[in-house]
């Protein structure tokens, strides 16, 4: 779905909050990094892996994936197939824009709801990782508040459009 105009922030005020989370991406995706180095180096080289490292990598990917999305659904950068947007007229362009990001905010939301009732299921079982034994709960609680997040950007962004009839740089 383009608009002609570069993606952008639906609304100013929330483009900071979402880089924010960004960051925090990017630095989750550097621990899982290095350590991921530190277990192929300790693997290979000193025949002593990284206890628990798969389990690290395994919590760190979601992290990774729900932070990011509140900035995704808020600048339209996920998937589209653009492949009929050059002849679509720019009322239809608008209704699709609005459209898709309510459809993208209802499946964000529907996304937190479960992941709420997965993270107080996993409290009341005080179901835990397997090496470390870490309760599992904050971590679907965290996805559970980052979907609902991702939510109200894709509303932003459902707004931008109808107010704009684009999202803005």
């Amino acid at each position: 779905m383009t608009s002609g105009a570069a993606p952008g922030a639906a609304l100013p005020a929330a483009l900071r909050p979402a880089r924010a989370l960004a960051l925090v991406a990017c630095l989750m995706l550097f621990a899982m990094m290095v350590v991921t180095f530190a277990d192929v180096v300790g693997r290979y080289f000193l025949s002593a892996p990284l206890p628990a490292a798969y389990e690290l990598v395994s919590l760190g990917m979601p992290g990774i994936i729900f932070c990011a999305l509140p900035l995704v659904n808020l600048r339209e950068e996920h998937v589209t197939v653009d492949l009929l947007d050059h002849v679509t007229p720019p009322a239809l362009r608008r209704l699709q824009g609005v459209v898709v990001n309510l459809v993208t905010a209802g499946a964000m939301a529907f996304l937190a709801w479960r992941l709420a009732i997965r993270a107080s299921d996993q409290a009341r079982y005080t179901e835990v990782t397997e090496a470390l034994w870490l309760p599992l709960w904050p971590f679907s609680a965290g996805m559970a508040a980052l979907s609902a997040v991702a939510a109200v950007a894709a509303l932003a962004a459902a707004w931008a459009w109808l107010a704009h009839g684009a999202v803005r740089p």
